[in-house]
């Protein structure tokens, strides 16, 4: 009887002990969820020039899509996956035709993005305000 009481204690111990041990966070997903909170809402900007000067267009943000109106023209996008490799640098995957990525970092109400395509480029400003 005193074994098991004795062996009792000592698993009910190891599992408290256990228990109580912190639970280590993915830096990854912490950077991510870091970054989609902040992107979330509405920002505006000027995209970048091609031929002349950059267009003011305002983009919305949603946990899975990404709206960019322009003056004459509204473009929407789905956001496939949230990603981050090395703890800092966020992007979204899109289901453009291009199937671009476009890194996203927010420092409060500033976002600066880049990104890998055309698409990219021509849609979303490399700078961006938080719209209030």
């Amino acid at each position: 009887m005193k074994k098991f009481l004795f062996l009792a204690v000592l698993a009910v111990s190891s599992l408290l002990f256990v228990s109580c041990e912190k639970t280590v966070t993915d830096p990854n997903q912490a950077a991510i969820d870091k970054v989609k909170a902040g992107a979330m809402g509405t920002w505006e900007g000027t995209t970048r020039p091609f031929m002349g000067e950059g267009e003011h267009v305002t983009v919305t943000f949603t946990e899975n899509k990404a709206t960019v109106v322009f003056d004459d023209e509204t473009v929407n996008v789905n956001i496939t996956s949230w990603n981050c490799k090395d703890g800092v640098n966020v992007w979204v995957d899109l289901d453009d035709d291009m199937r671009s990525a476009l890194y996203i970092a927010v420092d409060g109400d500033n976002m600066t993005t880049g990104g890998n395509s055309d698409f990219i480029w021509s849609c979303f400003p490399p700078s961006m305000t938080r719209k209030k």
